[in-house]
């Protein structure tokens, strides 16, 4: 009798407990799930106000050990390349830097190898983007297209499509790339 006691007990205890591939995968997706690209111009929020894409630039490196810099900003300027992009509370910037070229293929943000992030600025703060990914769509000497999904928090995600202008060093500024 004793050894049919321990035995439901333990048919108990391990009916409960049973945890399936599928399960343990659909948990890690479902909580860190990140949202289809918008097909709408790059808007949302950033620092809680709210922002769409206007300009952008990606900075070409002067020497190959250089970074590649992009710049977005709810601004319209007149000259991507030869504006300043300095973040305010109420015009913030989004920027990131990567070390190659742009090229056609996403790459997803977080913390970690092959991974990146973006950063938000309102003028006072930097609010590192960790969550989303960015789709490089086309490349050519002139102008990079792409989508990006970025999240902070709720206060700051952005999602949607962009166009930028691939700007080269002139004397001492930059402007549009032959």
């Amino acid at each position: 009798m004793k050894k049919l006691f321990y035995f439901i007990i333990i048919l108990i205890f391990s009916a409960c407990s049973v945890t399936t591939e599928e399960d343990t995968k659909a948990t890690a997706t479902s909580s860190t799930a990140i949202p289809d690209y918008e097909t709408t111009t790059l808007s949302g929020k950033v620092s809680g106000t709210s922002w769409t894409f206007q300009t952008g630039r990606v900075t070409v490196p002067s020497s190959s050990s250089g970074s590649y810099w992009v710049y977005m900003t709810n601004d319209n300027l007149s000259n991507a390349c030869s504006s300043t992009y300095t973040g305010t509370s109420s015009n913030p910037v989004v920027f990131y830097a990567r070390s190659e070229a742009p090229a056609v293929g996403e790459t997803e943000l977080g913390w970690g190898t092959d991974k990146g992030t973006a950063t938000a600025y309102d003028g006072s703060t930097n609010y590192i983007l960790s969550t989303g990914k960015i789709s490089i769509v086309t490349a050519t000497t002139t102008e990079v297209t792409g989508k990006m999904y970025a999240k902070y928090d709720s206060d700051s995600e952005i999602n949607g499509t962009f166009t930028l202008s691939r700007c080269c060093t002139s004397g001492s500024s930059y402007a549009l790339c032959d």
